[in-house]
């Protein structure tokens, strides 16, 4: 027993010993670096808690608890704080081109590398794909995250975690919330696949806080991904919607031959047409038949704040008399933008372009239009015309038509800008 003892007194002796030896040189040649005494007076000082990077640290002048970017960059950043197991030089230069929220990149070793970046806007997702000879599999820890002054690595973590049923369109879907902190991505998925020429490609998804306009940089060492809000990009941002699609048809034709979705989906392709030309940036739900609930969409158009969201649709009625078109909205005001104003404008522009009865606008009481009711931005549904009349579905089908109910929605765009937003 009392060898034991001696010898664990032994130990704690030397590591005494060590820590002074460290703690002198460290005063007397890095007066930069302040060191706090521990508020237990009896605690020996333990030398395992000097990390290998914490010397580096100490080394280059840096203070050991340096926990962030002071100023934005006012310091210089070391690759040490982003990634602990590479001293890979950063650029400088690149580094004030970036906002204040951005992604650092490791690139592989290896030869003829590419990225590519996919924009996947509804789920707040980027897609890389890193593809080349790569002399080593890329690692997740690898994809560095910068916030203001806080900087995050590896795997992110979740601090806070609830879920809760929430019935949409009659179905029960947990909704689960998770707190990541100020770290701008919450979820790193990745995959890595190699061919028979030794080409791999490395497919990681990035689960982001917000809707985020993705801008590439890249040196020698590093891709960097400035991460922006759409509204600090674009000057103009619209979201459209066609209505229905995939599992839900909307509303069937008499003739059981033509589905809502499909005209929707037509209006909305024309449209694009149009508005690929101009100066506008706009997210679309969907661009294929698919099925989407209701809840994205206008999430969507709330997260990237856009200045008008527009749904497009067909009506249906049991009545034989009804026919026309119609614009439904709320009586919102956002963005100093009044709904019915919209609404207004829409209505008026369509009924120019297209034959069809104008029915005018109908402000909505209940919550039976999700989109609307809960949209945060100005929003309205356009209802093209009536499935059930016979004149008015042969033109919804019609080249024609669907040409011509684009270019009216397209005209109350630019109107909508001029009148409601006009530029200072």
């Amino acid at each position: 027993m009392e060898i034991k003892l001696l010898r664990k007194a032994a130990i704690q002796s030397l590591a005494l010993m060590i820590g002074v030896v460290i703690l002198s040189y460290i005063m007397e040649h890095y007066n930069a670096v302040a060191i706090s005494a521990s508020k237990d007076s009896d605690e020996s000082f333990d030398s395992d808690l000097l990390t290998q990077g914490e010397i580096n640290n100490i080394s280059q002048g840096f203070e050991p608890n340096y926990s962030g970017i002071q100023d934005h960059f006012d310091a210089s950043i070391s690759s040490y704080y982003i990634f602990p197991e590479t001293d890979l030089p950063i650029s400088q230069s690149l580094l004030e081109k970036l906002g204040e929220q951005f992604l650092i990149i490791k690139k592989p070793s290896g030869k003829g590398l590419q990225i590519k970046l996919e924009d996947i806007y509804l789920n707040k997702s980027l897609k890389l794909v890193i593809s080349g000879v790569m002399d080593e599999e890329p690692e997740d820890i690898f994809i560095g995250r910068v916030n203001g002054n806080e900087i995050f690595n590896g795997e992110p973590v979740c601090t806070y975690i609830e879920t809760f049923d929430q019935k949409e369109e009659g179905i029960d879907t947990e909704i689960g919330a998770r707190d990541y902190g100020n770290d701008p991505v919450n979820l790193i998925t990745s995959t890595i696949t190699t061919d028979d020429f030794g080409i791999s490609v490395y497919d990681v998804v990035l689960e982001l806080n917000h809707v985020y306009v993705h801008i590439l940089y890249e040196d020698d060492n590093f891709y960097y991904i400035d991460l922006r809000r759409p509204n600090e990009v674009y000057d103009k941002i619209i979201v459209l919607d066609a209505g229905h699609g995939g599992k839900d048809p909307g509303a069937l034709s008499k003739d059981e031959l033509t589905y809502e979705k499909e005209i929707n989906l037509a209006i909305l392709t024309k449209l694009k047409e149009l508005l690929d030309k101009d100066n506008i940036k706009v997210y679309y739900t969907k661009l294929t038949d698919e099925t989407l609930f209701l809840r994205p969409r206008v999430t969507l158009a709330n997260e990237v704040d856009c200045d008008f969201f527009i749904s497009i649709h067909c009506n249906s009625s049991v009545s034989k008399k009804a026919n026309g078109t119609e614009i439904f909205y709320y009586d919102h005001e956002n963005k100093n933008i009044k709904s019915k104003d919209l609404a207004e404008i829409f209505i008026d522009e369509i009924s120019k372009s297209i034959p069809l009865k104008n029915n005018g606008i109908r402000k909505m009481k209940d919550k039976d239009i999700f989109i609307l009711y809960n949209a945060t931005v100005p929003a309205v549904l356009i209802e093209a015309g009536y499935m059930s009349d016979r004149n008015d579905l042969e033109y919804l089908k019609s080249k024609e038509g669907q040409d011509a109910i684009a270019k009216g929605i397209y005209n109350g765009i630019w109107r909508a800008y001029e009148e409601l937003m006009p530029s200072e």
